[in-house]
């Protein structure tokens, strides 16, 4: 149930979507709501409560509730961090690290091998490689270029939208754009990522299952782990697991070029 609601975050309604972040965020506690409690803590209608559980094959709230007590009963999980409120400063640091190990472990369960081994071959076969960020995943950018830098790839990363789309019109049949986005929904990067498609270029991306990045996508890795959120407070979850994947598709591109796969 967990991994459905995760997978299917970036194709929900506004209204699901809050609902779907909500659960995800303590859903040892979702299981003890009300529906009126889940309509107030998510800031949507009942009625969009239920229209969220008939959308996950669930007849209501009550029988959701139901198959998530199931599948947290069995889940083999580190256990959670205890929040007693006693040492606020303790809670912090402890909620930090189990957020980035259990989004690390769903990144694993999400990773498509095959796919993964088709991106890397792109990347290998490539004469030029653009990588494309905006926002939090433009740093992440400027890190892919500098990983390829000392592979030997020519590559250049635009974290600028103006930028991304000059290069994307100049991109060829024989370049690959590699993108890198947290939301997979970003509006200046969508419309660039259209520009470098219809220029022939191939696109590989780091991006949710399902998103309009995703979609436009030759190869997309999954990376399903973004949650929006207005607090200041929050540590962006998708930062450690795209860290990781780009570790992990280095790593192999590495063993490409050395001809050892």
């Amino acid at each position: 149930m967990l991994d459905l609601i995760r997978q299917s975050l970036s194709i929900f309604t506004p209204a699901e979507r809050r609902i779907a972040e909500a659960i995800l965020d303590t859903p040892s506690t979702a299981i003890t709501w009300s529906i009126t409690d889940a309509a107030r803590i998510a800031k949507v209608s009942e009625p969009s409560i239920i229209r969220f559980c008939r959308r996950l094959e669930c007849d209501g709230f009550p029988d959701f509730r139901l198959k998530l007590a199931q599948q947290l009963a069995v889940r083999q999980a580190l256990p959670a961090a205890t929040e007693s409120g006693a040492d606020p400063f303790t809670d912090l640091v402890d909620d930090v690290f189990n957020r980035a190990a259990d989004t690390l472990r769903e990144t694993r369960l999400d990773l498509d091998l095959a796919s993964l081994r088709r991106t890397v071959r792109l990347l290998a076969n490539a004469r030029r490689i653009d990588v494309y960020g905006y926002g939090g995943s433009g740093f992440l950018a400027a890190e892919a270029q500098h990983r390829m830098a000392s592979l030997g790839i020519a590559s250049v990363a635009y974290s600028d939208p103006t930028l991304q789309m000059v290069s994307a019109a100049r991109l060829t049949a024989s370049d690959v754009l590699f993108v890198l986005s947290f939301s997979g929904r970003t509006s200046y990067l969508i419309s660039n990522v259209e520009i470098a498609r219809k220029a022939g270029a191939r696109i590989v991306a780091i991006s949710p299952g399902g998103s309009e990045v995703a979609l436009l996508a030759d190869e997309n890795i999954n990376l399903n782990a973004y949650r929006a959120s207005a607090s200041r407070l929050i540590v962006p979850t998708g930062r450690a697991p795209m860290y990781v994947m780009l570790d992990v598709i280095f790593g192999l591109l590495a063993r490409e070029l050395a001809g050892e796969t």
